[in-house]
């Protein structure tokens, strides 16, 4: 992110959502910004609950938010790292708007957890992966 931001032909934009925007796990937005980023957008998903049926809101949430935050911001690229449900919901907001995605970090098995259909749904809809 550093050396994207100190590109000048490069533009860094930034969206926090899920576990960054939640107090349970510390407001890790807040070291993003510490470390003198600036988050563009924040998408917030959390439903204060891990069940099949909050996380299946959860995705449907950040499909709507991610939606308008890359409508909003209008990036020529995605990158996004890991394969959370979160990620789903970028990435499939992102294919509709046609917008490239490069996927870090994609992969690491988690073989029974509907984790893995996830992962392999963002492997489909990426176009770098690294």
């Amino acid at each position: 992110m550093k050396e994207i931001d100190a590109d000048k032909d490069l533009e860094l934009q930034i969206i926090a959502t899920g576990m960054h925007l939640s107090e349970e796990f510390g407001n890790t937005y807040q070291q993003i910004e510490k470390d003198g980023f600036t988050i563009d957008k924040k998408v917030d998903i959390s439903l204060s609950s891990d069940t099949e049926l909050a996380i299946s809101k959860s995705m449907g949430l950040g499909v709507i938010g991610f939606s308008d935050a890359l409508h909003d911001l209008q990036p020529d690229l995605l990158v996004v790292l890991g394969d959370r449900f979160e990620i789903f919901s970028a990435v499939s907001a992102a294919m509709i708007a046609k917008i490239p995605v490069a996927h870090l970090h994609g992969g690491e098995s988690t073989e029974g957890a509907f984790d893995e259909s996830i992962r392999h749904s963002i492997t489909k809809m990426s176009h770098l992966h690294f």
